[in-house]
């Protein structure tokens, strides 16, 4: 086990096994640990696999995704929700699950900080096509900032710095230090926030997706929400307080008025989510013409995957998207996007 970046939840299972609890055996079939949604029931979610299933055959045929020998059974898995990383993390140690399934650099960070786990897919970004992104952009998820949706005044606020943030570079940037590059290995670290008058905005963090969202053992606020949270206090001339919330209470914390943002809110891919900013929600007939032009610029076996599943709909992928927004929220534009990645013991 590496010392760096020990996580509260690699910490928990270290206890575990000090403690003498031993690993059961696999469940039997195939199932895999999610963490719970906001805005969709487990039925839901499993139905709308159909999406997912397609979407990762294409890009496994184009080598953008490459599996990698583990000890997880084949075929569809069934599904097992937590409302907590750690309780995740520690249903796998216990072989309650095959699997977990988490954003691919949190499953990069784990993995960086537990000799134990692997993640079961290979990444590789370089073999995108026109094709592969459009798979990759429905499967994947945009992060958001949630917000009261009578608080419009602050979405456009934190809408306004985040798209600045794009456009000077300093998004990426903050991406690519502590989000890319700490996947990878490294001690998330603590940035200061710099102090200005009135009241400050509250954040809820939950430091359940390292190192997007990252909360030491020692209760430290550090990493990528850090950042960029203490970027959006300076340009907003804003004191920011973090407060930390369990992953399933963050819609409470922000109904009740514990806190005045949350974090993060899993939506739209920010390609999707650009795409209908400037050229609107489309309507039947345009994607229609979308999806024939799309079928053009697929290779055979691309068009025998859609063929057998078929394209999903407008409501399916309206669902799919608002599974982690509550009534009575608002979301900002995306700040970062991840996809689905399986991680699994060695």
């Amino acid at each position: 086990m590496k010392k760096k970046h020990l996580i509260f939840a690699v910490a928990m299972l270290l206890a575990l096994m000090l403690l003498g609890l031993s690993c059961g055996a696999l469940a039997e079939g195939k199932t895999f640990g999610v963490l719970s949604f906001l805005n969709v029931t487990e039925e839901e979610d499993h139905e709308l696999g159909s999406i997912r299933q397609p979407m990762r055959e294409i890009l496994l045929l184009d080598g953008v995704l490459e599996e990698k020998e583990s000890n997880v059974p084949a075929g569809r898995p069934a599904f097992r929700y937590y409302d907590s990383l750690n309780a995740m993390l520690m249903a796998l140690q216990a072989g309650e699950v095959n699997a977990i399934t988490v954003p691919y650099y949190t499953g990069k960070y784990l993995c960086s900080a537990n000799d134990n786990l692997m993640l079961t897919e290979e990444y590789h970004p370089e073999k995108a096509t026109e094709i592969t992104d459009w798979a990759l952009s429905l499967i994947s998820s945009g992060y958001s900032f949630m917000i009261k949706e009578e608080n419009t005044e602050l979405r456009d606020a934190f809408d306004a710095q985040i798209t600045a943030m794009k456009e000077d570079g300093t998004l990426q940037k903050l991406i690519d230090e502590y989000i890319i590059k700490a996947s990878d290995g490294g001690e998330p670290i603590a940035i200061a926030f710099e102090k200005f008058e009135g009241d400050p905005i509250k954040i809820a963090v939950t430091g359940s997706l390292p190192p997007m969202d990252y909360v030491a053992a020692d209760g430290t606020f550090a990493g990528f929400n850090t950042a960029v949270l203490s970027e959006i206090g300076k340009r907003l001339q804003k004191n920011i307080e973090l407060v930390q919330v369990d992953s399933v209470g963050r819609a409470l914390a922000l109904s009740e008025g514990t806190v005045d943002v949350v974090f993060w809110t899993r939506g739209m891919s920010e390609t999707i989510a650009e795409h209908r900013h400037a050229h609107g929600h489309p309507s039947e007939e345009q994607r229609e013409a979308n999806q024939r032009e799309r079928l053009a610029k697929m290779s055979d076996e691309e068009k025998a995957i859609m063929e057998k599943y078929g394209f999903p709909d407008a409501a399916m992928i309206g669902k799919y998207v608002t599974r982690d927004l509550p009534a009575g929220a608002i979301i900002t534009q995306p700040y970062f996007s991840d996809f689905p990645a399986t991680v699994t013991l060695k």
